[in-house]
């Protein structure tokens, strides 16, 4: 289940720099009065950059690096990681840059690295701790970290700021529903729509506090009423399209699905979901295009990972599917059953590696407890080893090179 927490509008990119600037440039100028004999000195017109970096300190380098960070994220989600590697650059060259800090920290948080989501918008906030934005976003990548103690405090320093604030309040509801504080996360719901009746992410939470509570009819009720509000909520769809699921009711997942995806192209979790119903109902064409949509979006996320592997593999391209396994045993779960043994099967069957294969099926029987699985195991490592020996042994042996000078 997708317990969203409501997205956060995010400040324009150059805003803290515009404002320094606006500072600068509203101070008087003064000049002694020229002589009539005085020639006029032309004083060449400075660019933005120079006047950003001249009122802020921050070097040329740096906001290059982060207009190109900048222009990146306004191209979308399939220039992320150009985006990143930019706003990295410029935090390496100026380690104070609190904004590309922040941007970087909300990049990462899309692409589900959590960790570097906190670690980036913490600093950006340490650097600057009265911009209220900061403060917002840490709590929110703490949530989604599932650090929910410092989530909670920070959300209730929120409210105690902005006591309508009605989006941190209902995050403070997704977090107890998290934690399995199902009457907790109601009653912060319930405290917003006496507010608002027509909040839609209130009745979103909602909708999954039914979904917990097993109550689907009260589910699609309240997800709806928020559709009612705002159609095009990809939260909400997507919410809606798993409720569809626990009823069995596929055609209409696949809808609900498909219409965040509409709505939003790069809208990574209804990809997946779809994808995974494709998938399971061997479609295997359409599933492997979601899937490869959702790795381009999101290169680190590991069920996109973990999918691609395996439609990769549905529609045969076995060294796309090698890759993707190999990653998510690297960078997720290495000791993931099923990814060891579908590597396995790939290197002795399709590559034909059969020294890879067997040391994943050693792997395989290190981690396994079905008996009946390691004998096959065993049995495959065996046949394996003995075709490799063979292979060695009927290879000639190289002749010996004529000593120099010989005949």
């Amino acid at each position: 289940m997708k317990n969203t927490l409501t997205d956060l509008t995010r400040r324009p990119l150059m805003g803290v720099l515009a404002a320094a600037i606006a500072v600068s440039l509203s101070a008087g100028c003064s000049s002694a009065p020229k002589t009539v004999d005085e020639a006029p000195v032309e004083v060449p017109e400075k660019t933005e950059q120079e006047k950003i970096s001249e009122a802020t300190g921050i070097s040329l380098e740096a906001l290059a690096a982060f207009e190109e960070g900048k222009a990146a994220i306004e191209a979308g989600a399939t220039e992320r990681e150009s985006a990143i590697a930019a706003l990295e650059r410029a935090v390496e060259l100026e380690p104070t840059f609190a904004e590309a800090h922040y941007n970087l920290g909300l990049l990462y948080g899309e692409i589900d690295r959590s960790d570097d989501a906190v670690k980036h918008i913490q600093t950006a906030r340490e650097l600057d701790p009265d911009v209220f934005e900061y403060t917002v976003a840490l709590a929110k990548a703490y949530a989604e970290n599932e650090e929910y103690d410092a989530a909670q405090e920070l959300f209730s320093e929120v409210v105690a700021r902005d006591p309508n604030n009605l989006v941190a309040k209902n995050n403070m509801a997704v977090i107890a529903l998290r934690r399995g504080e199902e009457d907790l996360a109601l009653r912060y719901v319930e405290e917003i729509l006496r507010e608002d009746t027509a909040n839609v992410g209130a009745l979103n939470t909602l909708g999954l506090v039914y979904m917990e509570r097993e109550n689907l009819s009260l589910a699609k009720y309240s997800l709806r009423k928020a559709l009612k509000e705002d159609e095009s909520n990809v939260d909400v769809l997507n919410n809606l399209g798993l409720v569809y699921i626990q009823e069995d009711n596929v055609p209409l997942a696949v809808d609900s699905f498909s219409k965040a995806i509409e709505a939003d192209e790069d809208y990574l979790e209804s990809r997946l979901n779809l994808a995974a119903i494709l998938l399971e109902y061997l479609d295997y064409e359409r599933a492997n295009a979601h899937f490869t949509h959702a790795v381009r979006i999101a290169p680190h996320h590991c069920v996109a990972n973990l999918g691609k592997g395996a439609s990769a593999f549905a529609v045969g391209e076995h060294e796309e599917a090698n890759e993707r396994y190999k990653y998510y045993l690297k960078e997720c779960d290495s000791d993931h059953l099923s990814s060891l043994e579908r590597l396995a099967q790939l290197n002795e069957t399709y590559l034909q590696r059969p020294e890879e294969a067997i040391a994943y099926y050693e792997r395989l029987v290190e981690l396994e407890d079905d008996v009946n699985k390691v004998a096959n195991y065993e049995a495959s490592i065996s046949f394996m080893r003995s075709q490799l020996e063979q292979s060695q042994q009927a290879q000639p042996e190289e002749a010996p090179a004529p000593e120099e000078g010989a005949e």
